[in-house]
């Protein structure tokens, strides 16, 4: 005898009227925005007047922003809570572009006050020999064409230049360093954010071998650490490396607790790895490579000695921090050495009398300036840190080339001629590397020397 079940039907109309409420209730939810609610990041733009600027949050998730925008917004959005991190991931070719109010934790609202400012970029190139009066040539490089423009003044004296050979600029772009070969003295400079234009600070100058009264120091090249609070200058007579500090605010140096440490014999140039652990200092005359440790309080302290080298002149250090490259001006080569173990691992040829090398950004390019041979050897760089000849090996230059600089972007090389009084100018191609000659090369004073670029 069948009998009749009265509950089951009650249970699954029961069930039919919760899933309807609650479907119901998840359709108000999400019409009213009740879900997790999102945020953009963003902020304003200034002076991006050429090129395409990159820029970063949190390492990734890359935002071009094309030239005279004046705001930007990042294309995905993040939740309360979260963090951010704006940073530029690659630069306008012939701009530096900072980031201010760049990171942070988002808090119920969207990010609009990151702050990104871009600047032009300059060259300053100190004369050897512009005597009886010792200038500066500075010039502004054009964020479309590469072209460097003679500033306004386009030179700056000072009663302490004598012979000045070198420069150098603090990370931050806002002070310079000119080094005087035959006072042996540092004349100390505020750059202009708007102008570029070099100012003397006050006091204008600090001795870089205070023991040695006579004007026979011979300072030759001067290196920053990464930070900006260390400078050291490299005394080739006197076989000593003077150490300041850096007053960042002010810019002016102010020798250390120790003032100076020695060197091998006659050291030619100071190159500091990116991490600011180690110093390395070429010594031309003993064929040799000092490492120093940098100690927390700026000074050095000698740790090894490499003697495998031939009239080493110059050391430039990849971008990565692994591998160090020295010019062997008497031999004609490149020394490829490995930093991890201090280890020479490969020797490369150049043109006659190699005076220094210069590494694109990326790491991916090194170019050599053969000082003999009026050249600029062209190389890839493998991923074990050797040098490959470009399929172009070689461009001409001016007459007697002596230094050459790379700008931030990596779009651009420039060439100080000591023998014609010029800076050449080139493109750089971004597949291949190969330099391509810009226009006819500006004029500088007389003898240029070790440039460098802001």
């Amino acid at each position: 005898m069948n009998q009749l079940v009265t509950s089951q039907p009650r249970s699954v109309l029961s069930l039919c009227i919760s899933w309807f409420w609650v479907m119901f209730a998840t359709a108000l939810i999400s019409c009213s925005g009740g879900g997790t609610s999102t945020y953009t990041v963003g902020g304003t733009v200034s002076g991006l007047t050429g090129g395409s600027l990159v820029l970063k949050n949190n390492g990734g998730d890359a935002l071009t922003i094309a030239a005279n925008s004046t705001s930007f917004a990042f294309a995905t959005t993040q939740t309360s809570g979260a963090g951010y991190a704006v940073a530029v991931g690659s630069q306008p070719n012939g701009l530096t572009c900072s980031v201010s109010n760049g990171s942070g934790t988002i808090a119920n609202s969207s990010i609009a006050n990151v702050t990104v400012v871009c600047q032009s970029q300059y060259v300053y190139v100190p004369n050897l020999g512009s005597q009886p009066v010792f200038t500066v040539s500075m010039f502004t490089i054009s964020p479309t064409t590469g072209v460097l423009t003679a500033l306004n003044p386009a030179t700056i004296t000072d009663t302490d230049f004598h012979t000045p050979i070198a420069i150098a600029v603090n990370p931050a772009g806002t002070f310079a360093y000119v080094v005087n070969y035959f006072q042996h003295t540092v004349l100390m400079f505020a750059i202009d954010s708007s102008t570029g234009v070099l100012t003397a600070l006050s006091p204008a100058a600090v001795r870089t071998d205070p023991s040695n009264d006579a004007a026979n120091g011979n300072s030759v090249s001067i290196a920053i650490n990464p930070a900006g609070t260390f400078a050291y200058v490299v005394n080739h007579y006197t076989n000593k490396i003077a150490m300041f500090a850096i007053n960042t605010s002010t810019g002016i140096l102010s020798p250390l607790s120790t003032p100076s440490v020695p060197s091998g014999n006659d050291p030619r140039w100071i190159s500091i790895n990116p991490a600011g652990t180690f110093a390395y200092v070429t010594n031309y005359a003993d064929n040799t490579l000092t490492i120093y440790s940098i100690g927390n309080d700026g000074i050095l302290t000698a740790v090894n000695t490499i003697s495998a080298f031939s009239g080493p002149t110059q050391i430039t250090i990849h971008p990565s921090g692994n591998c160090a490259y020295v010019t062997n001006s008497t031999a004609n080569s490149i020394s490829i050495l490995n930093l991890q173990n201090n280890t020479v691992i490969g020797t490369v040829l150049t043109g006659n009398s190699p005076t220094q090398i210069a590494i694109n950004p990326d790491g991916t390019n090194a170019y050599v300036v053969n000082t003999n041979s009026n050249t600029i050897s062209m190389y890839s760089l493998g991923s074990d840190g050797s040098l490959i000849p470009l399929s172009t090996a070689t461009i001409a230059t001016g007459a007697t080339p002596v230094s050459i600089g790379i700008n931030p972007s990596g779009a651009y090389a420039y060439v100080s001629n000591s023998g014609d009084n010029t800076v050449s100018m080139y493109s750089i191609n971004s597949s291949t590397g190969i330099l391509s000659a810009l226009g006819t090369p500006v004029a500088t004073g007389t003898t240029p020397f070790f440039m460098a670029i802001k």
